[in-house]
């Protein structure tokens, strides 16, 4: 009784160190709000007119699950449309996510490996960085725990609500994020090795075809959708590593994508630097030895249905890094997260009780206050030094979004243009205009801007373009369509500043004024 308390008492301890993680400086950092996430923001605004949807559309197979939007717009209904409402939406799911983690890994290994998981998860890197940058992968580390959880609990139980319950979370889960549904891949996998071991199903066959009928009635509504609609999610193939080259060259790919996602464990991981600290590996280095000694005991014992499930848990969702078309890509690997500090949890813990029983508890506490401290400096004082991260993130575009918002354009009717470079030619990039819809929607109406539709303009009215200051293609076409129009102002934003462009007569042109970056003001 006393060690449960005990344990209570840590879990507590642990929800409020990843709660101060999750939501210091969240008003300034990250520093923008990437159009993926703004995208899932304007469909949370639009829930009151249109509805919940079970998918939203993004263009040819890039349509989303709806579940992100549908949470957006409880934030957005209590913050408003601003950035840090779509941060808070996955700062709470990451920390709903760690007592369901807890109670998965107690069911499974007791409370002691449970609260070494969750407190090793509550303060990795990862975790923290994923529960505040909006996207909806954060929700599939939540649904997999819960899934797990609610299906161990039917399995011991055995009562057909237990069973029906299972079913329903594990097809709820299907409306979070595409990877998501490679849970039936690990589950059957996990069927395979008990059978292998000898051991008979938990249930009936009642309790399994009620499980199988919950998640099917439950997820009905998103395949019907995909049915009806198959080129909204159609993504698959396009982010696979076969699109990466050449057919013939798969084979080569493949290898070279499995030793980069191996090594994102422990070496060297993802490189992108809106999803990651350039390199820097999934694990610090004593919790990533714990993982390799977890996988160790899990081998040895695959034939103990706890093991086998978190070894096909993390081989399922490990192949979606493996299989992208950029490796190691982490904000797809979101599904292997709970399994490898799972995983880490068992091995400090078999290390621990092996060579240091009586210490166990004061050693663990070290490995979690070191990793606790590799995640503050490298969140905290690494991470914002990395060059760009405005522009990656988009601050400049809510930044002007923000502006656009502020200022009073007296009538002129408001145009943005926003364009990019590849491979020599000038294309116009509409995507990095959703933050500034995101941040003007239903205050400033504004139309984007083709810059080869500017001859199309209307001479005999009042007009603004913003426009990055240094684009010599859109302000050129601005010179030659109307010479009478000028610069008006540029606004001084850091790395790229952005002009406004004035032809017509109108009112006195006064731009708001600057003020830093934040998440939290429109």
């Amino acid at each position: 009784m006393a060690w449960q308390y005990q344990a209570s008492i840590g879990v507590v301890a642990v929800l409020v160190v990843a709660a101060i993680l999750r939501t210091f400086r969240l008003d300034t950092f990250p520093p923008g709000l990437y159009a993926d996430v703004a995208a899932n923001g304007l469909d949370a605004l639009g829930v009151p007119q249109h509805g919940l949807q079970v998918i939203y559309p993004r263009g040819t197979g890039n349509g989303i699950e709806g579940m992100i939007s549908w949470l957006d717009a409880i934030s957005v209904a209590l913050v408003g449309g601003q950035p840090i409402a779509l941060y808070l939406t996955t700062v709470v799911i990451g920390l709903v996510t760690l007592p369901i983690h807890y109670l998965l890994a107690g069911r499974l290994f007791g409370r002691r490996v449970g609260l070494i998981s969750v407190a090793l998860l509550a303060v990795s890197f990862w975790a923290v960085h994923y529960s505040r940058l909006g996207y909806r992968t954060a929700l599939v580390p939540l649904f997999l725990d819960l899934a797990f959880l609610l299906l161990w609990w039917a399995a011991q139980r055995g009562s057909p609500w237990r069973w029906a319950l299972a079913g329903a979370a594990i097809g709820l889960g299907a409306y979070t994020y595409t990877s998501y549904r490679l849970v039936a891949l690990a589950l059957a996998g996990l069927i395979v090795l008990r059978i292998k071991a000898g051991r008979h199903l938990p249930g009936t066959r009642s309790s399994w075809a009620l499980y199988v009928l919950a998640a099917a009635v439950v997820a009905a509504p998103l395949w019907i959708a995909t049915l009806l609609h198959p080129e909204v999610l159609n993504r698959a193939a396009g982010v696979s590593f076969l699109g990466g080259g050449p057919v013939w060259g798969a084979p080569f790919r493949l290898v070279d994508h499995a030793v980069r996602t191996l090594a994102a464990f422990n070496f060297w991981g993802d490189a992108e630097r809106q999803y990651n600290v350039p390199h820097l590996p999934l694990f610090d280095p004593l919790v990533g030895l714990a993982f390799l000694a977890g996988i160790v005991v899990a081998v040895k014992r695959w034939r103990e249905s706890r093991y086998a499930l978190l070894l096909c848990w993390l081989g399922v969702f490990t192949l979606v890094v493996a299989l992208s078309d950029r490796t190691p890509h982490m904000l797809r690997g979101s599904g292997l997260v709970p399994a490898a500090y799972l995983l880490a949890a068992v091995g400090l813990d078999a290390v621990l009780q092996k060579l240091w029983p009586r210490r166990a508890v004061l050693a663990a506490a070290a490995v979690w206050a070191i990793s606790l401290a590799w995640t503050v400096i490298f969140y905290f004082a690494v991470y914002p030094t990395v060059p760009g991260l405005y522009i990656e993130f988009m601050g400049d575009r809510v930044d002007v979004g923000r502006f656009m918002d502020a200022t009073d354009w007296n009538g002129r009717q408001l145009y943005v243009a926003i364009t990019f470079t590849n491979r020599g030619t000038v294309n116009p990039d509409p995507f990095r205009a959703i933050p500034i819809q995101f941040m003007t929607e239903g205050h400033v109406a504004w139309t984007f801007l083709d810059y080869r539709q500017v001859a199309q303009l209307p001479g005999d009215a009042p007009i603004a373009v913003v426009v990055d200051e240094r684009d010599r293609v859109v302000l050129s076409s601005l010179a030659a369509r109307f010479p009478d129009g000028h610069v008006a102002y540029v606004m001084p934003l850091p790395q790229r500043p952005v002009a406004v462009f004035l032809h017509g007569d109108a009112g006195t042109f006064h731009p708001a004024a600057s003020r830093p970056y934040s998440n939290w003001n429109r």
